[in-house]
């Protein structure tokens, strides 16, 4: 009777085992299938509506809604990469904080999702690509970038008897248009300036790379500070200062006006020369706000001794990210994949007067309409474009470099010490943190 029993219940256990089998079983949401509502964070915003309508394009091809929050600012962004609802798709200025989040485990690694979703790596531009790597592994992508160059105003060249278009090839020469584009009235006060080398910002990353330096190696694991090529780009831009008068030189920029504005020292004929970016070059700055400047565009000097650095420029600007905490993480790198094509890289590109990060979208003609802007275009694509290095101590060491910066130029300070002590300091940082 025992024996007739157990086999009645295995019978019955056999039978619902292959019931069971034949339902289709629940496993929650597919992780490919396509949320409903999906959120994408801006840490910029010249124009939140364009950003947001062209998003809207997605949405109504993917049967979705994509809501851009822009800008959003870093405590927000901080908290939400930290909690349990981060955006699918945060996008940043630049990647500076990216080695950083990393190590806090907060970002997911790329390659094999996006190459999933059909995102080709190849037609990234090399330099801009590798400003999203941190330790072998791709974590941002470029959205888009930006370069520097030199911006010259050609009728002050003329008046101070200059070639209004043959610009200062070598950092020697530069020094010597400055001098001869300076004007000082009776009383000794500055009426217009040749140049400044951190005007509107540090610029120190471009003159220490046109040097042969950088404050990392190419592997990140030793920081290169106390060198001499970094002692030469700050005692060089040093000279821009102490040659005027500090004070007086901080008087005079500080009394031009406002970087978006006709004021602005370089677009009201008050400083002939400046290094910024591509941007400048659109209907935003200067095509807008001064549309009858008469200027040049052209590569930064490079130091004499250095030929082979002609044309030497660091390419960095807009980045992607899926935060680690996203749950469908293939939906985000669909959208990521949609925001990386051609056409819509060539889009938001050209509505914000940035470079192209996609080679296929670089041939939109509207991208070669502006002859300055194109040689932006020809700055990134150069064999002597190069990028950023990023560490976990990335943020720690621009820290210590702005402040070195700002005692050089600002209080006349000797490099040197300085440079020594922030060696000192930051690699045992460096290889503490290596080891994590």
């Amino acid at each position: 009777m025992f024996k007739k029993s157990l086999c009645l219940v295995l019978s019955l256990m056999l039978m619902l085992n292959l019931v069971a089998a034949c339902q289709p079983v629940d496993k929650g949401p597919a992780a490919s299938t396509q949320p409903d509502v999906m959120r994408v964070w801006i840490t910029w915003g010249d124009d939140p509506t364009q950003i947001q309508e062209l998003f809207n394009r997605y949405g109504e091809a993917n049967n979705t809604k994509v809501e851009v929050n822009s800008p959003v600012e870093s405590d927000k962004v901080i908290a939400a990469l930290s909690g349990s609802e981060p955006p699918d798709i945060l996008i940043l200025g630049g990647p500076d904080d990216v080695s950083t989040w990393v190590n806090e485990g907060l970002l997911t690694p790329l390659e094999d999702l996006v190459t999933a979703q059909g995102v080709d790596l190849k037609d990234i531009y090399p330099a801009m690509l590798a400003q999203g790597k941190y330790q072998g592994k791709l974590y941002a992508l470029p959205w888009g970038s930006d370069t520097y160059g030199l911006f010259w105003n050609k009728d002050l060249f003329e008046e101070a008897g200059l070639d209004p278009e043959s610009p200062p090839e070598t950092m020697e020469e530069m020094l010597e248009y400055a001098d001869k584009l300076t004007k000082v009235d009776a009383d000794g006060h500055i009426t217009q300036l040749g140049f400044v080398p951190d005007f509107s910002w540090s610029h120190i990353e471009q003159y220490i790379k046109l040097h042969g330096g950088y404050w990392f190696n190419d592997d990140g694991t030793k920081v290169q500070l106390d060198t001499p090529e970094m002692i030469a780009a700050l005692k060089w831009e040093q000279q821009f200062y102490t040659r005027y008068g500090i004070e007086e030189v901080l008087r005079f920029v500080s009394s031009t006006g406002e970087y978006s504005s006709p004021e602005h020292g370089f677009m009201a004929g008050k400083i002939a020369m400046m290094v910024d970016g591509e941007w400048m070059t659109g209907d935003n700055f200067i095509g807008g706000l001064a549309p009858d400047l008469w200027y040049g565009v052209g590569p930064i000097p490079y130091p004499a001794s250095k030929p082979e650095n002609k044309g030497t420029n660091v390419v960095g600007g807009t980045v992607a990210v899926i935060p680690s905490g996203v749950q469908n993480k293939e939906a985000a790198a669909k959208l990521m994949a949609w925001m990386m094509s051609p056409e819509i890289v060539a889009e938001e590109m050209v509505a914000n007067f940035n470079l192209p990060s996609s080679k296929e979208s670089a041939k939109d003609s509207r991208f070669h309409k502006n002859e300055k802007f194109a040689v932006f275009m020809e700055l990134a694509n150069s064999p002597n474009a190069t990028y950023h290095i990023f560490t976990a101590i990335s943020a720690d060491l621009l820290t210590e470099l702005d402040l070195i910066e700002q005692q050089v130029l600002h209080e006349g300070a000797d490099p040197a010490p300085l440079l020594q002590a922030a060696q000192e300091k930051l690699q045992p940082m460096l290889e503490e943190a290596l080891k994590k």
